[in-house]
């Protein structure tokens, strides 16, 4: 059963299930595309910064509770949101709810800690830059937001987290989490009644004045680039079609289109790359959904001097998918679509969040059971016509990168 509430403007939002287990989901809507210049990776140093310790709770005493308890918690950056979770014993959910609250409302960024967590983020920075897979996406992101906010690291770069100070934490903090930026989500078999009492005793008295989440479409580049990286031996394929953002009434249709073109052993794309050319040990495709963007995202890595071959084969899938795409093939994927959601709320935290996520898109919660009547009214016809719309040769950016 699920339960919606605006508590002091925030959406807070339970489903009651039976479990052993709590979870609960604390959103901020807005994530690194809103942030101004200097404060670049201020978003996700912010996250690691949380888990430093409050006037209650140091850092360690944080993961000794915790994990004391028999839980975990964890959080994570993206361009459009930060998100903090955590799942206990459901006997714990009180205690549980106290800790991360704590963490996220009452963080005090000790000087030292920030010293020492800044040589923390440059170690993630370096190894994002040494997989050769995510490097490749960065540059990729880069060049189709060229210059804008999408176009950046989450992570930063050294430079802007070298700068950070204490006063853009604190300010930090005081701009995003307020009411009006926060979505809370819980799912366990606790009260309902029992936990939005315990929600408004953390909510009640926060500012209601903070980040607004920006409505500013950024511009989809199309480019045809090479980029060459030392240290790889192969090559890497990034494709992407320029699509709509999360709130479209197409969305549904896109995830079916995907299903055909790319997810899985049975789609289209590896059939043809890997199964018939042996072009690439995987390939695969899935939509992405901005705020006010989104894409149809294709990857694929293959050796030096197949590289052409590849791209050429991939192109003509593509475009060739609003004609070859069968009724059969339409069925399967919708049924795959709806399959991997059933699947992907196997557990209590993953509830949590698919709330949390839906609220943040529709602005209310959406029951699952209405999420799958909405891609069953999905027509045969609407993926085909789609598929006509988007796979065009005027609307996608492609880069090879490595050895190149």
């Amino acid at each position: 059963m699920m339960f919606f509430k605006e508590i002091n403007n925030t959406k807070v939002i339970y489903q009651q299930v039976e479990s052993p287990v709590f979870a609960i989901s604390i959103c901020l809507k807005c994530g690194s595309r809103n942030e101004k210049r200097g404060e670049y990776g201020l978003t996700h140093f912010f996250e690691h910064m949380v888990f430093k310790g409050t006037e209650k709770r140091s850092g360690l005493d944080i993961s000794i509770e915790i994990e004391g308890l028999g839980g975990e918690i964890d959080a994570y950056t993206t361009r459009d949101n930060l998100c903090f979770t955590c799942k206990v014993p459901f006997k714990h959910y009180s205690k549980a709810m106290d800790i991360l609250f704590d963490m996220v409302l009452n963080p005090v960024f000790k000087e030292k800690d920030i010293e020492t967590e800044k040589d923390v983020v440059k170690e993630e920075l370096r190894m994002a830059k040494e997989n050769h897979e995510d490097s490749g996406d960065e540059a990729f992101m880069s060049l189709i937001f060229n210059e804008k906010e999408l176009g950046r690291s989450v992570l930063g770069d050294e430079k802007s987290i070298d700068s950070f100070k204490r006063k853009q934490l604190l300010d930090y903090r005081k701009t995003r989490v307020t009411s009006n930026n926060l979505i809370v989500s819980g799912a366990g078999s606790v009260d309902e009644v029992a936990f939005f009492k315990e929600i408004d005793g953390y909510l009640s008295d926060l500012k209601s004045d903070g980040c607004v989440p920006s409505k500013e479409k950024q511009k989809f580049r199309f480019f045809d680039k090479k980029v060459k990286r030392d240290g790889m031996d192969g090559v890497n394929l990034y494709l992407a079609f320029e699509t709509f953002p999360a709130l479209n009434e197409k969305r549904f249709a896109l995830s079916i289109l995907n299903a055909v073109l790319g997810y899985g052993m049975s789609s289209g794309l590896f059939e043809k790359v890997r199964e018939e050319l042996g072009l690439a040990y995987s390939v695969s495709s899935f939509p992405v959904f901005y705020r006010n963007e989104g894409m149809l995202y294709i990857y694929a890595s293959t050796s030096k001097g197949k590289e052409e071959h590849l791209k050429d084969v991939v192109l003509k899938e593509c475009f060739r998918l609003g004609e070859s795409m069968t009724e059969d093939e339409f069925i399967r994927g919708k049924n795959q679509v709806i399959g991997s959601l059933s699947l992907g709320l196997e557990t209590v935290l993953s509830r949590a969040i698919f709330n949390t996520k839906n609220a943040l898109v529709y602005g209310v919660p959406v029951d699952f059971s209405d999420m799958v009547n909405d891609i069953e009214k999905v027509e045969f016809s609407d993926v085909k016509e789609l598929s006509k719309n988007i796979l065009r040769d005027d609307n996608f950016s492609v880069l090879l990168y490595g050895n190149v």
